[in-house]
C-alpha cells in the first residue's frame, strides 16, 4: 500500500487486497478533515470488511472516492447506496 497527502486529501494506492488489515491502516492515516482517494487499480479482492468502512464513512458524511474500480465493488456500493 502506498499512499501520499496533498492538498485536504489523502490518497491511498492499494497493492493487494482491500481488506481489514488495510482498513485499519487507512483508518489509522486518515484525518478528520481530509477525503479520502482510494485507487483500486491493483486491487485484486476487496472484502467486507472494506465494503463497511466505505459505508460507515458515506453514513457520517465523509467524503471519498473510489478509482478504477471493480465492476462487482460498483454493484455492490450501488446496492448499498454508496455509489461515488
Amino acid at each position: 500500500m502506498r499512499w501520499e497527502r496533498e492538498k485536504g486529501r489523502l490518497k491511498v494506492e492499494l497493492l493487494g487486497d482491500f481488506n481489514y488489515e488495510r482498513v485499519l491502516k487507512v483508518r489509522g492515516l486518515l484525518k478528520e478533515d481530509e477525503e479520502l482517494i482510494v485507487d483500486l487499480k491493483n486491487c485484486r479482492f476487496v472484502d467486507t470488511e472494506a465494503v463497511d468502512f466505505l459505508y460507515n464513512l458515506k453514513l457520517k458524511g465523509r467524503s471519498y472516492r473510489l478509482l478504477n474500480r471493480p465492476e462487482l465493488l460498483k454493484k455492490i456500493c450501488k446496492i448499498l447506496g454508496v455509489e461515488v
